[in-house]
């Protein structure tokens, strides 16, 4: 009897266990909408914005094509469901999911409006929130050295001039947002993205031109001399309206193996999906790209300053 109610207390313990590290089965992160209150106006509210489910360790789209096969995964996971909401890797409270009163049809889009007692708007045009079943782990990341920075600054430069951009604006071209990734046997990987704004000739007409840098670099030691190497360069160049905008961004580790992923919304004029990229067999890669939504409204602006090219 004594040897039976220990073994129950010990799978009590470990179910409570693995309830706590559990990974999160999907992930949402938070879009503005233009919504009608209750008196009839216009206001801004935070609605969740699938992103992806997860299965292990890999993401996945549900199938979706069908009013039926909706109502189901609505059922699932908008219908009262809770929320934990974190941003950059700490939680910020959590959210409800309600049921939408009709069926988004752009694009294949999942959304569903969410009650909560937090304010949550703005939102931040580089900071993605990210919204989960479970709780995300809360990793410490060291500070970047300046002089990693300057490194990790000096990859975006060759990548630049790489994809033909002239000298001044490959010089040119700021790092709006930084953060770092662990990576399990691995000092942590830098994360940066870059964008700007420039001018350029082209045909004798000048034209609009914006580029986007998503990069990931890690650290190589060989011989005692350290370096810092691309591992991911996602780069994209050309019109504001057809060039692929990078950000907002998050880092976590979504599907709880240890290692940190990359989330980011990668925007093509009004569309939009989410991507996911992490490592697989010790290289970065992309592991996800999700549905395509529509904003309806206009891209974020971009504040960078112009700068004119040759």
């Amino acid at each position: 009897m004594l040897v039976r109610s220990w073994l129950l207390g010990i799978g009590l313990w470990l179910s409570c266990i693995g309830a706590v590290s559990a990974a999160p089965s999907v992930l949402f992160t938070l879009q503005e909408r233009s919504l009608l209150d209750e008196r009839g106006n216009i206001v801004l509210s935070p609605v969740l914005d699938f992103v992806t489910q997860v299965r292990g360790d890999q993401f996945r789209n549900p199938p979706i094509p069908s009013e039926t096969e909706y109502n189901i995964f609505a059922q699932n996971y908008f219908k009262n469901r809770p929320y934990s909401v974190w941003r950059l890797g700490q939680p910020l409270g959590s959210l409800t999911a309600l049921i939408p009163e009709k069926i988004p049809s752009l694009y294949g889009s999942l959304e569903a409006p969410i009650k909560t007692e937090q304010s949550l708007l703005p939102l931040s045009d580089l900071d993605l929130v990210l919204v989960s079943d479970q709780p995300l782990k809360e990793i410490a990341h060291k500070p970047i050295a300046v002089e990693v920075l300057s490194s990790v600054d000096d990859l975006a430069k060759a990548a630049f001039e790489k994809a033909g951009l002239p000298a001044k604006v490959s010089a040119g071209v700021p790092r709006i947002w930084v953060g770092s990734a662990v990576v399990p046997g691995k000092p942590d990987a830098v994360v940066a993205l870059y964008r700007k704004v420039f001018s350029a000739k082209q045909n004798g007409a000048t034209v609009r031109q914006i580029v986007n840098l998503l990069l990931v670099a890690e650290s190589v030691t060989d011989k005692g001399q350290t370096t810092w190497q691309p591992r991911l360069n996602q780069i994209s160049l050309g019109s504001p309206q057809n060039a692929t905008q990078y950000g907002p961004l998050a880092i976590a580790d979504v599907n709880g193996d240890g290692n940190e992923e990359i989330v980011v919304r990668e925007t093509h004029f009004e569309r939009w999906t989410y991507s996911i990229y992490g490592t697989s067999q010790g290289q970065w890669q992309s592991r996800y790209s999700g549905l395509e939504g529509n904003y309806g409204k206009e891209l974020p602006s971009v504040e960078d300053e112009e700068t004119s090219a040759p």
